[in-house]
Formats: C-alpha cells, sequence, structure tokens
C-alpha cells in the first residue's frame, strides 16, 4: 500500500507539474501562468505582460492587472484577466483611486486582497511581476509569501531601464525590493541587453540576486495585421505621398508633442511634404483630446485616431515616426526599421531620457529633448529623415521573447524535478 500511495503522489505531482513519467523537462504549454501588472499610468506594463503572455502559450494564463483599458486589447488563447480597481499617481509614492471616491488605503487593500486571492484559486506554476518587485506600494507581499510556499516559481520582469540609479537605489532600499530579489524571487528577466544598460550593476544588485539575472534583450513586436497599401487608402494618403505618424504613448501627457507636430506641418505650408496621422492614446485628458482634435480639423492633412490595438501596423504603413520614449514604442520602432524621432518624458521620471539617450548614441533614433520641442525643430528632423532611406542604419537583435520563455522553461523543469523528487 505504502509504494501505491507513493505511486499516486508522484503521479499527482506529474499532473500539476506537467513532468513526463519518463522524467523529461515539461512543456510550458502544461504550466499554469499568473501575471501581475500594477498599472498605474499609462499603457507599457499591460502591452509588454501581453506580449509575454502572447509568446509563451501556456495551458491557462491569467493576468491581473490595474489598466482601466485591458478590455480593448486582444488576449492570446487560454487567457483571462481580473481587473483591478485602478489608481493614479499624484505625486511621487502617492496615488488614489482614478475612479472610485474611497480613500486610497481601502483600495490598496481591496486590490491586495484580489491579488492574493486569484493566487490561491489559481495555484500557478509561475508567477510574472512586471517591473514593481514589491506591488504598488506593497500590495504584492502576502501573494508572494504566500507562493513562496506553495513552491510557485516567482519572476520579475525588468524594462531595459527601469530609472535612473539613485531614485531606484533610494526607493528598493526604502521598500525592501532587494530583499525580495535575494529571498524570494528564482529569476529576474531583464528586457534589454546589459551593453546597453547593466541594471545588475547600476542598480547595485548583491551577487545573490545577479547571478539569477538573465539580459534576455527587447521584445519583437508582432508583425502587422494590415497591409501598409489598406490602411493609407483608408486614410486617404495619396500614393507617393510620404506618412509621418505621431505616437503620444498613452496618452496621459502627449498633448506638447502632438500640438508641436501639428505646429510643425502650419510652418510647412502649402509646400508640405507630408500627410500626418496623429496617435493621441486611450489615456489622454478630454480636454487635450478635444483641442487636439481641433487643432487636426484645420488641416487636410492630418489625422487624428484616439486608439489602436495595432500599432505595428500603423507603424509599418509610416514613413517616419514621431514618438515619445516608452519602452513598447521603442521597440515597436526597432522591429520595423523605421527611421524616428524620439522625444522623451523626462518627468516624474527620466527613464524614456535614458533610454533614448542610450539608443540614441548606437544611431538607432533620433532624440529631441522636450526643452527644444517647437514647430520650427520638429519640422527640420522630420524632412531630415524624410531624406533618409529606411533601413539603412544599425539593427538592433529583438530576440527578448523567445529567450524569455527559455528562461522560464528552464525554471519550470527545475520546479518539476524538485516536487517529483520530495
Amino acid at each position: 500500500m505504502a509504494g501505491r500511495y507513493r505511486l499516486e503522489l508522484m503521479e499527482q505531482a506529474v499532473a500539476e507539474t506537467g513532468l513526463s513519467r519518463n522524467g523529461r523537462a515539461p512543456d510550458r504549454r502544461a504550466a499554469g501562468v499568473m501575471f501581475y501588472s500594477h498599472d498605474s499610468y499609462g499603457l507599457g506594463h499591460l502591452r509588454r505582460t501581453l506580449a509575454l503572455a502572447h509568446s509563451l502559450d501556456a495551458r491557462s494564463q491569467l493576468i491581473v492587472t490595474g489598466s482601466p483599458l485591458a478590455h480593448r486589447f486582444q488576449f492570446p488563447p487560454r487567457t483571462d484577466y481580473i481587473k483591478l480597481p485602478s489608481v493614479v499617481k499624484q505625486a511621487a509614492g502617492r496615488y488614489e483611486s482614478r475612479y472610485l471616491g474611497v480613500p486610497f488605503k481601502k483600495v490598496r487593500a481591496l486590490r491586495r486582497d484580489l491579488v492574493l486571492s486569484a493566487a490561491r484559486h489559481m495555484q500557478p506554476d509561475v508567477l510574472i511581476v512586471d517591473n514593481v518587485p514589491a506591488g504598488l506600494t506593497g500590495e504584492l507581499l502576502p501573494t508572494l509569501r504566500y507562493l513562496k510556499r506553495q513552491s510557485c516559481r516567482l519572476v520579475l520582469g525588468l524594462r531595459d531601464v527601469v530609472d535612473e540609479a539613485d531614485w531606484v537605489k533610494e526607493t528598493w532600499e526604502g521598500d525592501g525590493s532587494y530583499e525580495l530579489l535575494d529571498e524570494l524571487y528564482d529569476l529576474i528577466l531583464v528586457y534589454g541587453r546589459q551593453d546597453v544598460y547593466d541594471v545588475a550593476g547600476e542598480y547595485g544588485f548583491s551577487p545573490e540576486a545577479a547571478a539569477k539575472t538573465r539580459f534576455v534583450g527587447y521584445l519583437r513586436r508582432d508583425p502587422p495585421s494590415r497591409p501598409a497599401d489598406a490602411l493609407r487608402r483608408e486614410l486617404r494618403v495619396a500614393n507617393g505621398d510620404p506618412l509621418v505618424l505621431v505616437m503620444a504613448g498613452g496618452g496621459g501627457d502627449g498633448y506638447n508633442l502632438l500640438r508641436a507636430v501639428v505646429d510643425a506641418i502650419r510652418l510647412g505650408g502649402d509646400g508640405r511634404r507630408f500627410e500626418c496621422l496623429l496617435l493621441g492614446g486611450p489615456l489622454m485628458p478630454a480636454d487635450h483630446r478635444r483641442s487636439v482634435r481641433e487643432l487636426a480639423a484645420t488641416t487636410d492633412s492630418i489625422h487624428y485616431v484616439d486608439f489602436v490595438d495595432d500599432v505595428a501596423s500603423y507603424v509599418a504603413a509610416a514613413d517616419v515616426v514621431v514618438s515619445m520614449g516608452g519602452y513598447n514604442s521603442i521597440c515597436e520602432l526597432l522591429s520595423a526599421g523605421k527611421n524616428a524621432l524620439v522625444v522623451p518624458r523626462v518627468t516624474p521620471r527620466r527613464e524614456q531620457l535614458i533610454r533614448a539617450e542610450l539608443l540614441s548614441e548606437r544611431g538607432l533614433l533620433r532624440l529631441l529633448h522636450p526643452d527644444r520641442l517647437e514647430g520650427r525643430r520638429v519640422l527640420d528632423e522630420i524632412e531630415r529623415l524624410l531624406d533618409e532611406p529606411n533601413g539603412h542604419g544599425p539593427r538592433m537583435p529583438l530576440d527578448g521573447l523567445q529567450a524569455a520563455a527559455a528562461a522560464i522553461d528552464e525554471l519550470l523543469a527545475g520546479r518539476a524535478a524538485a516536487v517529483v523528487g520530495a
């Protein structure tokens, strides 16, 4: 009976981990994956999470997100999501509810309990956390500790640049993130290249944390789903006319960029050389959106769109892209190999500026500091980029999704072996 009971336990472990009885490593598609994306501002965290979810193709995937726009994106098969109450940052380290008229303390407690409940019910094989080790104001800590006791593998995914090194060190020392890297997380994935920005070195990782850090590379975006010619016809862009795409990220602070491009087009007057599509972003404040729409309506060559879930098709259809410097926007530009002018955000964080400076030094894009953002300079930059052929400059390898999936496979194989051998 004892032998039979042990065999039943082993078979149960095999079923839970995906490890075959002949000892082979598990297929990722047999695993359950849970993602945490805190999403207080913009769309970057959720879009990066969705890129990973599309690439992993696990048995089941649950995304826990605070994004108010999750319902507007396409999710991969066998994937669902839980929407946390949305919050918005008011100042450094201070948040409030985006919609609910209750104190942030109560909203945080609700979010914390929802994440923990999701973990208890799903019992994932791996949890992948985007960019914030402890979660929003520490809301993830109970879930991390619970899942660690359940032998769930914990993965932290960091973008290529989190922020200025001094700010990151101060923040992570204050909220205990360094201890989490050392003691709880099993794997740290950096979605960038160490020779571009050494996250482990810049942020002072301990030897233990550095040993579990993998620089997987930048994340390639999916190819366009719509033909460029069809999209240009839809926008009524005449054959042979260049198209300039302007991307404001989520749109929360993109008004100045859009306004500067409109000013540039007006300066070009009747001698303009290009059509322009302004992609405003769904989080743009209503008064800014109204103002941009009114500005766009005054010029036949300007088109305006609030939101698209297939940015890659619009980037592919453009001849030049003017964009803010968020991680996902940069990956879209690098994936398409388009001539690009990047105007990064510099407050309240300098992450976009650091990224843009590093990639500009490598000839991968042109950088315009927002302090120099005005119509004449923008027009000169666009004209210069229109005179350069696309794809002529250096290219960046974009194999981060494949490398991240391989690292997670290796981690799951180790978990399965540990459970069966217990």
